[in-house]
């Protein structure tokens, strides 16, 4: 069984919907809730089901994501700043978590 992201996506949007049409969530906080929900998706689904190569963006924007979901109940210049520290930090981590050129092309020099 192949877990896609796409499915996951659609649940985290159709419970929201379902719940606004119950009344347990007003408009607002259905939006912040089907921004939260995407977000850590898309988190788990970078940590468990993404491949390697693929695993730092799909948790780096599921965290963004998930960061957007704030603006219920930060003022949106907080929420903007902490969206613009997040790219920071993923900035940071793609550089710091880029694999190491290898060594094999390099020549050697035979000891004289």
């Amino acid at each position: 069984m192949k877990v896609g992201i796409g499915i996951g996506l659609l649940v985290c949007v159709l419970v929201p919907v379902a719940l606004l049409l119950f009344g347990v969530v007003g408009v607002s906080q259905g939006a912040a809730l089907v921004l939260l929900l995407a977000g850590l998706w898309t988190v788990v689904f970078g940590l468990v089901f993404a491949s390697r190569k693929d695993m730092l963006y799909d948790v780096g924007f599921g965290v963004i994501v998930a960061v957007l979901s704030t603006s219920i109940f930060l003022p949106l210049q907080y929420t903007a700043g902490l969206v613009v520290l997040m790219i920071i930090a993923i900035a940071l981590a793609s550089i710091v978590m880029r694999p190491k050129p290898s060594q094999k092309g390099t020549p050697t020099q035979a000891p004289s």
